[in-house]
């Protein structure tokens, strides 16, 4: 399993400052290290049973271009 690296992203609040608090900074960054892991997963499957990888991939930047705040504000 990948090890998360200490400042492998930089994560910005909505005005762009950095974020710095160490709680948030380990959620988000555990967060986007599960998120890595079942996108190679989902997509070595995938290749497995004969997609084409620039289909495969474009097919998930579509869903994450739809992402929407699912939350009421």
């Amino acid at each position: 399993m990948n090890k998360i690296k200490k400042n492998k992203y930089i994560w910005l609040d909505k005005s762009h400052r950095v974020i710095s608090c160490d709680e948030k900074l380990k959620i988000l960054n555990e967060n986007i290290l599960e998120l890595e892991n079942n996108f190679q997963n989902i997509f070595d499957d995938a290749v497995i049973m004969g997609c084409d990888e620039k289909d495969f991939k474009k097919k998930v930047v579509a869903i994450v271009n739809n992402l929407k705040f699912s939350f009421d504000k």
